[in-house]
């Protein structure tokens, strides 16, 4: 089903580096986004390291999966839940000063109004921005690709997951890129393979492995995540810290006086639902103004509460950390400015950092130790990434594949390919008594906006050469290099590079040490130009390390439309890809679909 379109020649101007401004504190403090992150484009000297081909291997093909772009709230849901908390603090004289309360409730007005002005968790100018950066840099790098390739007809393929802000991301993406008439293609099957409901509302296939897949790990986070699971004891204790209540006292504090933050949860009065009025059992709340038919996430999930002190911290947090999202909307009429609560604040902000970093930490990315449910859903991401390979080398056009998902999408893969930061799991004790039993910064790795910022990327570029390898009496074996975040960086220990101080791995190797596929050949060749050398990290010293997903022969499929079977890295090159090896895009539009779900 996928939609292969031929790309036209047209020139590619010059492109500068793009660079996205990162929003922080005037006094220079550190910010703390987590997941919510702004994408930070790479240096020049970033761009400067990545590393050429070894002698006589050429281009082929490029390919990439990311997240989407900055967007704005997923749904009318914090910033609804403490315009109810503001609404009774101002009855009970609840803020500092009358002036801190309408400051207070004013900003609140405005996060929501930018909301409904956007649509509730569609991408933001800035989520716009950056796609069509990394679209620009991934043409100027693979330019000598593209080039060739538009003489001979070459293709790209571009596919979403089918929510709004994959679909959004994905048409920047080809308006910086420069491709003509390419439409995204939704693959919930495999870009939202977390879910058994795709983003329109439709479920995967009864009997299906996608539906399979989704629903076993539904299962799975469903009883980790209840009574008795691991996941729920370990994020208990987390939250239970005497720290959280510190530093959600030591936020409000700012704002609301001491008798109405003691008051937070102790009765009714002081308990909020996202609704109407707040009342467990309300009716819905939808943000004023919002044209509910058109965008429903303008409407919150009834069951979502403010019960403790850390319950309304976090809720302030989440819109502090949205903002730096939001920059393109935070303007008259509706501007806001949350990051003043947390100005001096540091401490408080990276401890919910933390609070929000432990729980897609368990439920998506390396999680608890000997399991890989979390991560293992991600294989047949893997799998097409090879068969786009082997596609390709078999003589297929497709010079080009990008992919636009989710938090969702990339944190599990991140770790199924073992990337740097997410190397490290969690014990899997289901009643911790210390830190060390959990997830901790100090003891592991993994930060939210590290792994997954807005707009985070992973990208493999192709080699090969022409002729038989002398060694193995079959076609050369296409080489693989990886950017993450758009900065080169060496594959998985135990992924061996074609030579000291390479970062280009034969695809046999990568199959062999990613998917446990045999392997015959020498991951060696005579000669590579050596590239950036990898500096080790403290994650290298940690010892209780993520588990590969189970071992397989990670066997590529044929792409819906098109007509090639995967045959394998080692097959003969076909004659298109001796004729199509440089491809230049040109410039479309795409349709969105207005359907949105409250991923990442």
């Amino acid at each position: 089903m996928n939609t292969r379109t031929a790309l036209s020649c047209v020139a590619v101007a010059a492109l500068a580096s793009l660079m996205l401004a990162v929003p922080a504190h005037a006094d220079g403090e550190a910010s703390f986004y987590s997941s919510k992150q702004p994408y930070i484009a790479p240096s020049q000297s970033d761009i400067d390291a990545y590393s050429p081909a070894p002698p006589g291997y050429a281009p082929v093909a490029t390919e990439s999966v990311a997240r989407h772009g900055s967007r704005g709230l997923s749904a009318y849901k914090y910033d609804a839940l403490l315009h109810r908390l503001a609404a009774t603090a101002q009855a009970e004289n609840g803020f500092l000063t009358l002036e801190i309360g309408r400051e207070f409730s004013a900003n609140l007005d405005a996060i929501t109004a930018a909301n409904v002005a956007n649509g509730y968790g569609m991408l933001t100018g800035q989520g716009a921005a950056q796609h069509q950066g990394i679209g620009a840099r991934a043409a100027q790098r693979n330019k000598q690709l593209f080039a060739a390739a538009a003489k001979t007809g070459g293709r790209v393929v571009a596919e979403t997951s089918g929510e709004s802000r994959a679909t959004e991301s994905g048409e920047n993406f080809v308006r910086g890129f420069g491709a003509a008439g390419v439409k995204l293609e939704p693959r919930p099957d495999l870009l939202y393979f977390h879910e058994v409901e795709n983003p329109e509302g439709t479920d995967k296939a009864e009997g299906s492995p996608e539906r399979k897949r989704a629903q076993a790990y539904e299962d799975y986070i469903a009883q980790q995540t209840g009574d008795g699971g691991t996941i729920a004891a370990a994020l208990q204790y987390i939250e239970a810290k005497p720290r959280s209540v510190e530093a959600a006292k030591d936020l409000l504090s700012g704002i609301f006086t001491p008798e109405f933050i003691s008051a937070i949860g102790t009765d009714k009065a002081h308990i909020w639902y996202n609704t109407a009025d707040g009342s467990k059992g309300g009716a819905v709340a939808c943000a004023p103004g919002a044209d509910t038919k058109a965008d429903p996430d303008a409407c919150g999930d009834p069951k979502k509460s403010i019960k403790s002190t850390v319950d309304a911290a976090m809720a302030l947090y989440n819109l502090y950390i949205i903002a730096a999202d939001m920059q393109e909307e935070n303007v008259a009429p509706h501007e806001f400015d949350f990051a003043q609560y947390f100005a001096g604040r540091p401490a408080d902000a990276e401890w919910f950092a933390y609070l929000l970093d432990a729980e897609d930490f368990y439920e998506k990315g390396p999680s608890l130790t000997g399991h890989d449910e979390t991560y293992s859903i991600a294989k047949p991401l893997l799998d097409d990434f090879f068969a786009t390979i082997d596609a390709r080398v078999a003589g297929g056009d497709v010079v080009g594949t990008f992919r636009f998902a989710h938090a969702e999408t990339i944190i599990p893969f991140a770790a199924l390919l073992r990337l740097p930061g997410s190397t490290v799991a969690a014990p899997d004790d289901a009643a911790p008594a210390s830190d060390a039993d959990v997830y901790d910064y100090a003891n592991n790795p993994w930060r939210g906006s590290e792994m997954t910022p807005m707009a985070a990327n992973v990208q493999w570029d192709v080699v090969s050469r022409a002729g038989i390898d002398p060694a193995t009496g079959a076609a050369y074996t296409p080489l693989v290099r990886m950017l993450y975040n758009e900065r080169e960086i060496a594959f998985a220990s135990g992924c061996r590079a074609v030579a000291a101080g390479s970062n280009w791995v034969k695809e046999t190797e990568l199959k062999h040490c990613l998917t446990g596929t045999a392997m015959t050949e020498s991951p060696l060749i005579a000669a590579a130009t050596p590239g950036p050398t990898v500096t080790p990290t403290a994650e290298s010293t940690q010892t209780s390390t993520v588990t590969p997903a189970t071992r397989g022969t990670g066997t590529p499929t044929a792409r819906a439309t098109g007509t090639l079977a995967a045959t394998g890295a080692q097959a003969p090159v076909g004659p298109a890809l001796l004729a199509t090896l440089l491809l230049l895009a040109g410039a479309g539009t795409l349709a969105l679909r207005r359907r949105r779900r409250q991923t990442e």
